[in-house]
């Protein structure tokens, strides 16, 4: 499936081609598309890579801690991009591809553990990699929210476009399931192999090992019913894994309460489940095509059919825990349902055109998908495009700015700062600004001019202000008034340094 998973990440990477095609002198393409918001927060966190940290730092605002180990991945690749010399945005759409092949091959493994013939392999395989849910149809009668359209770890394809993390953490989740299942007796080596999957997957998405081992002892617990022979080597791999982890996991959580600056930023970090009609909408004819197959496999009960379908079992009401991550937890759950839905089309249909006519009905949302970001790009949204002068001001904040300076800039602008310039902004994220709502309200004002503004400069002890045009859309601001000196201005944008 190798010229297959090409083809597949070719398609899934349209959307930043475009962006390239579609960038001028003036709307310069910042390499993202999928929630640049969350995008722009992983470059900041690789930049402290590229800068020597291994310790994560919020960015996106004032308030300063110790710093932790936390979000080590994307430390990681910025140091990786330093050792190397690349851009940013370079390493992180490399390891995206590379987490999208990983995800695309250990897929293929589960599904030759599942079924049998070459040709339903590939169905299978086609259907995890391509389908999608009725989000195109919803979105034409008015409703936007479906998961398939909004939630990108909930299908694999929108994962494999997303970022540089979903389908590497779904491509491990995969390999633990394997090789604890595969074990017939305790080797050392696929101990060391398991509890090392175990480890990574706890530093690239930190909530996912909770999940897997809820699922793993479902699993094992309905296969000790089923042979009424109790899966002691499974069980003891996942055991070590698990607690190999466990110190981990709760340094993470020490570690995010014990500094007042991450506990704010941990307090404002909720990721709710949308209400269960947008998945429902978000599979679509996937879960149709999934009730023959769910029944073939509970009449199989093999042991990787067991899996399957406690996957489901467990990951449906997890989605809605009282936790603040519910969402998150729906990483991989397409895996499993797209793979009792091949199952279901083969038990159903006879005919092989009918079964890829079937299995192509899946598909809308996926290429609805595509053609919007092309769009996004086609008409230079903001989000994901920077003004010729706004990249000239980072690149010159970057160049000229001590690391860490704060720079004060309208609410759209200070997304991009400390991605793009490595510095710190007032305000730039409604998860990691602390106090988030009210220190957006405050830089409005400022430009407004409805607080007092040299207070408000001396307050956060600002470096630098930016007036470009989203702060222009805000309010004017007179900078002799303040004492400010421009340093730099290109175009429309203009920074001043603030007077010491």
């Amino acid at each position: 499936m190798s010229v297959a998973s090409i083809g597949v990440l070719d398609l899934a990477s349209l959307p930043y081609v475009a962006g390239l095609i579609y960038a001028t002198p003036d709307r310069i393409f910042t390499g993202l598309q999928v929630k640049p918001l969350d995008g722009l927060s992983y470059l900041a966190k690789m930049r402290e890579g590229w800068d020597g940290s291994w310790l994560f730092h919020l960015a996106y605002t004032v308030e300063q801690g110790p710093g932790a180990f936390l979000f080590t991945y994307f430390i990681a690749l910025g140091h990786l991009a330093r050792l190397f010399n690349l851009p940013l945005i370079f390493v992180f759409h490399l390891a995206r591809i590379v987490g999208g092949l990983a995800l695309l091959w250990m897929a293929y493994q589960l599904i030759a553990r599942v079924i049998d013939p070459i040709a339903d392999r590939r169905l299978a395989w086609w259907l995890v990699a391509l389908s999608s849910g009725l989000g195109w149809l919803a979105t034409l009668l008015g409703r936007s929210t479906s998961s398939d359209m909004t939630i990108a770890e909930s299908n694999t394809f929108y994962s494999l476009v997303a970022n540089a993390h979903f389908a590497l953490a779904a491509a491990i989740m995969i390999a633990i399931f394997l090789v604890v299942l595969d074990a017939r007796r305790i080797a050392l080596g696929r101990v060391i192999l398991v509890a090392a999957l175990s480890l990574t997957l706890a530093v690239i998405q930190p909530f996912a090992p909770f999940a897997i081992y809820a699922i793993l002892g479902g699993a094992l617990v309905a296969i000790w019913r089923r042979d009424r022979i109790f899966p002691q080597v499974r069980l003891v791999m996942a055991v070590i894994a698990g607690l190999v982890t466990a110190p981990l996991l709760l340094y993470m959580y020490v570690a995010t309460q014990a500094d007042p600056v991450l506990r704010g930023w941990s307090l404002q970090n909720q990721t709710p489940s949308p209400p269960p009609v947008d998945y429902v909408i978000g599979y679509g004819l996937l879960l149709l095509f999934a009730i023959p197959g769910l029944r073939a496999a509970w009449r199989r009960r093999s042991d990787f059919d067991i899996l399957l379908l406690v996957w489901v079992a467990v990951t449906v009401p997890l989605l809605y825990a009282p936790i603040p991550l519910q969402r998150r937890l729906s990483l991989g759950l397409h895996i499993p349902i797209a793979l009792l839905a091949a199952q279901g089309i083969r038990q159903t249909i006879r005919s092989i055109g009918l079964q890829r006519l079937a299995a192509a009905a899946t598909f809308p949302t996926t290429l609805v998908l595509v053609l919007a970001l092309v769009g996004g790009a086609a008409t230079h949204d903001l989000h994901i495009y920077v003004t010729g002068g706004e990249a000239a001001a980072f690149d010159w904040l970057q160049a000229h700015a001590r690391p860490n300076g704060i720079v004060l800039a309208a609410p759209e602008t200070g997304m991009f700062i400390p991605a793009l310039a490595g510095q710190r902004v007032v305000y730039g994220h409604p998860y990691e600004t602390v106090d988030a709502e009210q220190k957006q309200q405050q830089v409005e004002d400022f430009y407004r001019g409805t607080l007092d503004r040299s207070s408000f400069l001396r307050e956060y002890a600002i470096n630098f202000v930016m007036v470009g045009p989203r702060e222009r859309a805000l309010g004017a601001i007179d900078p002799n008034a303040l004492g400010l000196r421009p340093v730099f201005t290109e175009n429309d944008v203009t920074l001043y340094e603030v007077a010491p």
